[in-house]
């Protein structure tokens, strides 16, 4: 069940506006596909990696805003200080507010990443994430030891796909040697999440597994970090966002077909976890750059 509940949610961000910086996504192996849900880059773009001509990249809207969006994930950022030549290695947890990303040209960065899916860091890792949740921390506080395997690795090399074949590697080489933690309520209960597109209540889940929602809340804390009705109320924006990236134009009926009573509902959480207004997101994610985010 684990890979076919990787297959319901794809959780988007809104990365890959800003044509003075590159973003890209990698897909994991099946393999790692029930724990990761990708492999992603930023780096600032330079003369020679700049696809298309000047008149397609001008074309882009030069107002456009990168954003960072709760998607129910945690990450592991491999981040370069490319002027400073510095380097570190950080945890973020589940996050449920949103925040827009500011590029220094004068100080550029390069970000190599792996995007955890829902649950997938305490399946490999056994550790609680509610006290990691909207927070960040340095990579040996949450996973001792992963600096001194492929830290160096991972930043001395220059390529993107070789940089995922590393950590790659690496994640199928410590789940060969550790306990994996698996659970199948947690399982089921992601599952009918995501066949609903978070369009479900607490009870209605608790009742659906006979557990109290007591019971339910822990479990969510532990594996996401967050409660059940949080995380589907972030993967019912998810779902919104997929809408609006994916289609020309926003339906009439997108507050209805997503489980909100009325559009003023929908609206105010909407840009709860947006940041801005649902026509800002349909502004933004029109002028999402074809060239990058690929």
């Amino acid at each position: 069940m684990q890979l076919r509940i990787h297959t319901l949610f794809q959780p988007r961000q809104a990365n890959g506006r800003v044509a003075s910086n590159k973003y890209i996504e990698i897909t994991p192996s099946p393999k790692l596909a029930p724990y990761v849900s990708c492999y992603w880059l930023s780096e600032p773009v330079t003369e020679n990696q700049e696809p298309g001509s000047s008149e397609s990249l001008k074309a882009l809207c030069v107002e456009s805003v990168d954003r960072v969006l709760p998607d129910g994930c945690s990450d592991i950022i491999f981040e370069h200080d490319l002027k400073g030549n510095k380097y570190r290695t950080l945890f973020y947890g589940f996050v449920d507010e949103p925040f827009t990303i500011t590029y220094d040209q004068h100080h550029p960065v390069q970000k190599f990443g792996v995007r955890f899916f829902p649950g997938g860091i305490y399946s490999l890792l056994g550790i609680p994430q509610q006290d990691l949740a909207n927070s960040h921390f340095d990579i040996d506080l949450v996973w001792a030891g992963m600096t001194n395997e492929i830290e160096d690795r991972i930043f001395a090399e220059p390529l993107f796909e070789k940089k995922v074949k590393i950590m790659e590697d690496f994640l199928l080489s410590y789940m060969r040697t550790k306990a994996i933690v698996d659970d199948s309520l947690i399982n089921k209960l992601l599952y009918h999440i995501f066949m609903t597109e978070g369009k479900t209540s607490v009870q209605e889940l608790a009742k659906r597994e006979v557990i109290s929602t007591r019971q339910m809340n822990r479990i969510f804390y532990r594996w996401i970090g967050t409660s059940p009705k949080r995380f589907c109320e972030v993967v019912r924006f998810q779902a919104i966002i997929n809408v609006i990236q994916s289609s020309p134009g926003v339906d009439r009926g997108l507050a209805y077909n997503h489980g909100y009573f009325d559009q003023a509902h929908m609206i105010r959480d909407f840009k709860r976890f947006y940041g801005d207004s649902l026509s800002a997101a349909v502004r933004e994610f029109g002028n999402m750059s074809d060239f990058y985010n690929q």
